[in-house]
């Protein structure tokens, strides 16, 4: 089974952070915008996750970051364009 991907609120302090996208420049503002914290469970470190998702935050359009936790999970906070974070998210296995 793939990584579960379930939005929460991410307490955990945000040092040594990847961050997503180049920039609020790249994101069009057309429609509402959206941000979702998020964390990861499963088999998510050591496998590439946080490059993988830096990837297609930048094919995609939205902006945020991302980190590796204590725990075993990955965190992070994905914004933009409603339509485009909720691809986003669809990429993470959220349906």
């Amino acid at each position: 089974m793939g990584p579960l991907l379930l939005a929460a609120v991410a307490a955990a302090p945000r040092a040594s952070l990847r961050l997503l996208g180049s920039g609020l420049a790249t994101m069009s503002t057309a429609g509402p915008l959206k941000s979702v914290d998020y964390e990861v469970f499963g088999r998510v470190q050591g496998v590439c996750f946080r490059m993988y998702t830096e990837g297609e935050a930048k094919k995609i359009g939205v902006v945020g970051w991302v980190k590796n936790t204590s725990k075993g999970t990955v965190t992070g906070q994905v914004q933009g364009p409603e339509e485009k974070v909720n691809s986003m998210l669809l990429k993470g296995g959220i349906q």
